[in-house]
C-alpha cells in the first residue's frame, strides 16, 4: 500500500459541535429526514442523515472539511504499485495507522477495473503523478488542504532528436487506444497478452514525474511480440498494441535521449499532493449525470464536491438495501450535494464500493460506519481520506456527549454518556461538574438523562463548566413505525402465566429501525380475553382462572398485540431417566441377567424401543438393575411403564440420600403379561435415583422377561395423564421461494391443555430425515423452521410426545417453487410432487417403457412393490435373498422384490395369510386400506391414543387390524371420507401411497 511522507503537524485549537439539521436540509430528495452532525477534528465534521423519500428509506454519511494545517486530506491506494492492488476501508485503515497517522475519516474514491485494480482516472501521490487523467475528472488536494475539482486535460510526450510520441495513457493497462507509457509504478511487468511494439527506457536521473514536469531518459531496448517486459525501478516501457492508430509513433533508436513531459491545461494541478479521478456530477452548479454507471438506478453512491468557499465535502449514502436504505439515482446524488452548497462536483465508484469510515472522537482508530451493499466490505482501488496533524497532549479541550437513543418519544427519555478530548480529539479526562441545558424547554436532564417534553422538535443538550462545553441533538417525535414487547430483557411473542401472576412488559418503539427512548407509560396498554389486566406502565397481572386473550401495546395507530394464556405456566421440572429410544441409556443388571434394547411393537410400551431383561425366573428369585444415578433431590415422583413375561413380580425403586445409604420405595402395582403404567413416591432425603429391584411372586419360569419403558422422575405431579398433546398447525400447506427456509408456527399443549410442550420432546423431520432443534417453544406457540429447500415439494412431520410419553403427529407439506416431473405420467398428478419426492429419496421407481419413465400413479399398489417400498423407508437390509422364505408361493416372489419381502417379514412388519395350513405372501396381490394402515401401525412409535372409530363402516375392519387402524388414525397417517367412511377393504393407488409415505 502506498502514500504519502510524513508531514510535519501543528497544532490548531477547535471548537467541538454538534449542529442540528432540520427535516429535508440534508438534500432535497429527503422529504422527511434528521440529521446530527459532530466534529472529527480541526474543520472536520461527521453528519449523518437519516430519512425517507418516495422511494423508501435512506441512510447518508457526510463528511465536511474546511481547508486546514491541522487536518488534511491524502489519497491511498492498496499496494505499491497499482496492478493488483485492491484493499477494503478497513485494511487502508490499518496500512495508514502502521505508518503513524492518525485516520479521522474518509472514503472510497475513483472506479476501477475490477479484474486488475486500475483506476479509470488520475492518480497522484505526493505529488508524483502515479497514472494519467484518461480524460477523466478529477480532485486533487493541495498541502494546505485546498481541493482543486475538474478536468486535468494532460498531454503527455516523449520527444528526442527522432521527433516526439504523444502518449494517450500513462500507467493504464494497454489496450489499442494508443500510445501507452508504463513505470514501475504500474508494475513489475507490462502484462501484455497481445502483440505489440515497446521501447525499453530508463531513467538518466532520479526525477520524479509530475504535473508539469519532465523526465530525461535513454532508449535501451526495443522490441516485439506479445510476452510481458520487466519494468524495473529505474526503467519506463512505451508500447503500443498491433493495430492500435498511433500517427505520432517514433522508432527511437537505441542510444537515444529522450524527454518525457507532462502539461496539464490548468496550472493548479502543478500544486496538488493527492488526487483521485472521478466523473463529473456538478460544474457550476448545474448537474449532469452523462456517462455515470446506472445514473437513473437508485443504488449505494459516493461523491467528492467543492463549496464556493473552498470547503470540501464526501458525500457517502448507502443503498440497495430496501429495509436499511435504498440510495440514489445520480441526478437524486448531485441534488444532495447542491443542496449541500456544492457547486462542482464528481461522483465517485459505487454501489458495493461505498464505504466510509470515522473515527468519532476519543476512539483509537476510524471504523466502517456505512453498511455495505454488498453485505461485506468490498475491495477497492483508492481511498480519500483526512488525516489528524495534531499532537496529543491528554488536555482536556472539548466534552463529548453521546445519546444511547437519537430519536425520543415525547415523555420518554435517553442515557447520555459523557467523554472528554484533547485538541486532537484524543481521549483526555472527562470533568464531573458539567451543567446541562436543553434549547427550548424541550425537556429535562437530571444526572446523565435527557426526558423529552410533549412538542416534537429537534433538541439540542449542550454540557458545559465555563471552560469545556459539548452539545448532543436528539430527534422528539411521535413516528413510530413498529413496536415490539420485551420482558426481563427477552422477546416476547406471547405470555404463559398461572393464575394471579404477574409480568412486567417493556414497550419497545422503533423508528426508522432504530430503538426509540421511551417510557413503559408513553404507550396505551390493554387486554382482551378476560385474562387479567394491565395498568399504565405495562405491568400485567394475570386473573384468577385459566383464560386465554390478547395483550395489547399501542402508540398511535400503531400496535403490537401478542397472546396471552393463563393457567398455561412452565411444565413441572422433570427428567426422563431412560426412555430407551437410542440405546440401554447406560443401565446394568445383576448377574445372569441379560439386557437388551427391543423395537418389535409388541415389546414397546413408548415410542420405538424399550428394556428387555431376560433372566431364569427358576434359578433366582429376582435381581437388580442399576441405572447412572440421577438426581432426585427436587423430585417427588417416580413413573415408568412395565411388564413381565413368564415369571410375574413386584418392583421397588432404589434411592440413596446424601451419606450414600439406601432408601426404597415399592411400585403400584405387580406386574404382569401386559403393559401397566407404575408410580412410586421418593423417599424423604432421597438425593440420587439408582435403580430398580424386582422381587418375583409365586413360582418362577425359565425363560422370563422383564420389560421397562419410559422411566420418568417428576417434581409436582407423577405423569401418569392418558390424554395426547394437542398440537395445531395454523397451516398444513405452505410455499416458499426456492433456497430458503420454511417456519410452521402453531401451538402444542399437554397435560390436558395446562402446559406448553417441551421442545426437547419435539422430534422434526423434513423429508424424512431428523432435525435437530427444528423446533422451538415460546409459551404455547411452536414454531418450526427447516433448512433451506431446494425446487420441489417437501414434507414436514412433528412427532410431539408429553412427559408420560403419550402422542400427537402433525404433518404439513411445504412447496419450494414447482414440484419437478421426474415422471412422464404425472405432471398434472395431484400426486407429482410426492411422487418427485419420494423418487429423489430413492424410496418409489417408475417403469421405463420407450424410453421415458411412468410412475402409474391410479394404479393399485401391489404386496411386492409395498414390500420393496416399506423396506427402502425403514431402510432394511435387503441382501439377505438365499434361503427359504417361510412362504408357499415364494417362488412367485420376483428376484427385485425377494430381499424386501424376506426384510420385512424378518421385522414383523409384513407378514402372509392361511390357507389350508400354508402361509402365502401372495406377492401380486393389491394392498387394501387395511393392510396398508396394519403395516404403517406397526412402525409407528408407541403412545398414540386409541381413538375411537366412529366410521359408518368400522364394523368391517378385521379385528386383527383394529389396533393398527386407531394409531394409524391417532396418527393422521391415513383418514376417512367425506360421506362418513373409511373403506379398509377398499384398494390403495400408488399416487395415494406416495403421499402417505411422504409424510410419514
Amino acid at each position: 500500500m502506498r502514500t504519502s511522507v510524513k508531514r510535519p503537524y501543528r497544532l490548531i485549537a477547535a471548537a467541538l459541535a454538534a449542529l442540528q439539521l432540520c427535516a429535508g436540509a440534508a438534500g432535497a430528495v429527503f422529504d422527511n429526514s434528521f440529521s446530527y452532525t459532530y466534529s472529527l477534528g480541526s474543520g472536520l465534521q461527521y453528519s449523518r442523515t437519516e430519512g425517507k423519500n418516495s422511494a423508501g428509506l435512506q441512510r447518508a454519511n457526510v463528511l465536511t472539511y474546511s481547508p486546514n494545517t491541522g487536518v488534511t486530506p491524502i489519497m491511498v491506494y492498496a499496494d505499491e504499485q497499482l496492478y493488483g492492488s485492491k484493499a477494503t476501508i478497513t485494511n487502508a485503515v490499518k496500512y495508514l495507522q502502521n505508518q503513524g497517522k492518525t485516520v479521522l475519516g474518509g472514503m472510497n474514491a475513483d472506479f476501477f477495473v475490477m479484474s486488475t485494480g486500475i483506476p479509470i482516472g488520475l492518480v497522484i501521490d505526493s505529488g508524483e503523478l502515479i497514472s494519467s487523467d484518461a480524460w477523466q475528472y478529477a480532485v486533487g488536494f493541495k498541502q494546505d488542504g485546498t481541493a482543486v475539482l475538474g478536468r486535468p486535460t494532460m498531454g503527455i510526450r516523449v520527444s528526442g532528436k527522432s521527433g516526439t510520441v504523444n502518449v494517450s495513457y500513462f500507467n493504464k493497462t494497454r489496450t489499442t487506444a494508443g500510445a501507452y507509457l508504463l513505470d514501475h509504478n504500474y508494475d513489475d511487468s507490462t502484462h501484455f497478452a497481445a502483440k505489440g511494439t515497446s521501447i525499453i527506457l530508463e531513467r538518466v536521473d532520479d526525477t520524479p514525474v509530475k504535473v508539469n514536469g519532465s523526465v530525461k531518459l535513454k532508449v535501451v531496448n526495443k522490441g516485439t511480440g506479445s510476452s510481458p517486459i520487466t519494468i524495473t525501478k529505474n526503467q519506463m516501457v512505451l508500447t503500443k498494441s498491433d493495430g492500435a492508430n498511433v500517427p505520432s509513433w517514433v522508432d527511437f533508436e537505441v542510444g537515444e535521449e529522450v524527454t518525457l513531459s507532462i502539461a496539464a491545461n490548468d496550472s493548479s494541478w502543478s500544486d496538488v499532493q493527492y488526487a483521485v479521478g472521478g466523473k463529473l456530477l456538478m460544474d457550476n452548479s448545474t448537474i449532469t449525470t452523462d456517462g455515470i454507471d446506472a445514473g437513473s438506478t437508485r443504488r449505494a453512491r459516493s461523491a467528492v464536491g467543492v463549496k464556493a468557499d473552498g470547503t470540501v465535502v464526501l458525500y457517502e449514502i448507502d443503498g440497495n438495501q430496501s429495509s436499511y436504505s435504498i440510495g440514489l439515482t445520480a441526478a437524486e446524488l448531485g441534488q444532495e450535494l447542491k443542496e449541500l452548497g456544492c457547486v462542482r462536483a464528481i461522483c465517485l465508484d459505487g454501489g458495493g464500493s461505498s464505504a466510509m469510515a470515522v473515527r468519532n472522537p476519543g476512539e483509537s482508530t476510524a471504523a466502517l460506519i456505512s453498511q455495505p451493499s454488498d453485505g461485506s466490505q468490498r475491495a477497492c482501488a483508492n481511498y480519500i481520506f483526512f488525516v489528524n496533524n495534531i499532537a496529543s497532549d491528554g488536555v482536556t479541550a472539548h466534552a463529548v456527549l453521546t445519546p444511547s437513543h437519537r430519536y425520543v418519544l415525547p415523555g420518554g427519555s435517553t442515557w447520555f454518556s459523557v467523554k472528554c478530548v484533547d485538541a486532537s480529539y484524543a481521549s483526555a479526562d472527562a470533568p464531573t461538574d458539567l451543567s446541562y441545558t436543553v434549547n427550548d424547554e424541550l425537556g429535562t436532564v437530571s444526572g446523565q438523562t435527557f426526558t423529552a417534553g410533549s412538542k416534537s422538535s429537534r433538541a439540542t443538550i449542550t454540557g458545559s463548566n465555563g471552560t469545556v462545553s459539548g452539545s448532543m441533538n436528539v430527534c422528539i417525535t411521535t413516528g413510530v413505525d413498529s413496536i415490539a414487547l420485551q420482558s426481563g430483557g427477552k422477546a416476547l411473542s406471547s405470555i404463559s402465566v398461572k393464575p394471579n401472576q404477574t409480568v412486567n412488559v417493556d414497550a419497545l418503539a422503533y423508528h426508522l429501525g432504530h430503538i426509540m427512548g421511551a417510557a413503559d407509560s408513553c404507550f396505551k396498554w390493554s387486554v382482551s380475553g378476560d385474562v387479567g389486566a394491565v395498568n399504565a406502565d405495562g405491568v400485567f397481572t394475570a386473573g384468577s382462572r385459566m383464560a386465554s386473550g390478547t395483550l395489547t401495546c399501542s402508540y398511535g395507530s400503531v400496535s403490537k398485540s401478542i397472546s396471552v394464556n393463563v393457567g398455561m405456566g412452565d411444565a413441572q421440572s422433570a427428567h426422563t431417566v431412560a426412555d430407551f429410544e437410542s440405546g440401554l441409556n447406560n443401565l446394568t443388571a445383576s448377574d445372569g441377567v441379560t439386557l437388551s434394547r427391543v423395537t418389535d411393537y409388541t415389546s414397546v410400551a413408548r415410542g420405538t424401543g424399550s428394556l428387555q431383561a431376560m433372566w431364569n425366573g427358576t434359578g433366582t428369585d429376582g435381581f437388580t438393575i442399576s441405572v447412572p444415578a440421577a438426581d432426585a433431590s427436587s423430585m417427588k415422583h417416580l413413573t415408568l411403564w412395565a411388564h413381565s413375561r413368564n415369571t410375574a413380580g413386584t418392583l421397588t425403586a432404589v434411592f440413596a440420600d446424601a451419606e450414600g445409604n439406601e432408601l426404597t420405595a415399592p411400585l403400584s402395582a405387580a406386574t404382569g403379561n401386559s403393559w401397566k403404567q407404575l408410580t412410586a413416591g421418593v423417599p424423604d432425603g432421597a438425593q440420587q435415583f439408582t435403580g430398580l429391584r424386582f422381587d418375583k411372586s409365586g413360582a418362577g419360569s425359565g425363560g422370563s422377561a422383564l420389560y421397562l419403558d419410559q422411566i420418568v422422575l417428576s417434581a409436582d405431579h407423577a405423569v401418569t395423564n392418558t390424554d395426547a398433546p394437542s398440537v395445531k398447525l395454523n397451516t398444513t400447506s405452505a410455499t416458499v421461494s426456492i433456497g430458503t427456509n420454511a417456519a410452521l408456527s402453531g401451538t402444542a399443549t399437554m397435560e390436558n391443555g395446562k402446559y406448553p410442550v417441551r421442545a426437547s420432546n419435539i422430534s422434526v423431520k423434513v423429508d424424512g430425515k431428523a432435525v435437530s432443534g427444528a423446533a422451538v417453544m415460546s409459551g404455547s406457540t411452536m414454531t418450526i423452521t427447516t433448512g433451506t429447500l431446494s425446487a420441489g415439494t417437501h414434507t414436514v412431520t412433528a412427532d410431539v410426545s408429553d412427559d408420560a410419553g403419550n402422542r400427537t403427529r402433525v404433518c404439513a407439506t411445504v412447496a419450494a417453487g414447482s414440484a419437478s416431473n421426474v415422471f412422464a405420467d404425472t405432471a398434472s398428478h395431484w400426486a407429482n410432487g410426492y411422487a418427485s419426492l419420494l423418487s429423489t429419496r430413492g424410496i418409489m421407481k417408475g417403469e421405463t417403457a420407450n424410453g421415458s419413465t411412468y410412475f402409474r400413479p391410479n394404479r393399485n399398489l401391489t404386496r411386492q412393490e409395498f414390500a420393496v417400498t416399506m423396506a427402502r423407508l425403514l431402510n432394511l437390509d435387503t441382501s439377505s435373498t438365499s434361503g427359504t422364505l417361510g412362504f408357499a408361493d415364494e417362488d412367485s416372489i420376483p428376484s427385485w422384490a425377494r430381499g424386501a419381502v424376506a426384510a420385512v417379514s424378518r421385522a414383523n412388519i409384513m407378514n402372509g395369510s392361511s390357507s389350508n395350513g400354508k402361509l402365502y405372501f401372495n406377492p401380486q396381490a393389491t394392498m387394501t386400506r387395511t393392510e396398508v394402515m396394519t403395516v404403517i401401525g406397526r412402525c409407528l412409535p408407541r403412545g398414540y391414543a386409541a381413538v375411537s372409530l366412529n366410521y359408518t363402516d368400522a364394523s368391517v375392519i378385521p379385528s386383527w387390524a383394529t389396533e393398527q387402524v386407531k394409531t394409524c388414525v391417532s396418527a393422521g397417517v391415513i383418514g376417512g371420507y367425506s360421506d362418513g367412511t373409511i373403506r379398509p377393504n377398499g384398494n390403495i393407488t400408488r399416487g395415494e401411497i406416495a403421499k402417505i409415505l411422504a409424510l410419514f
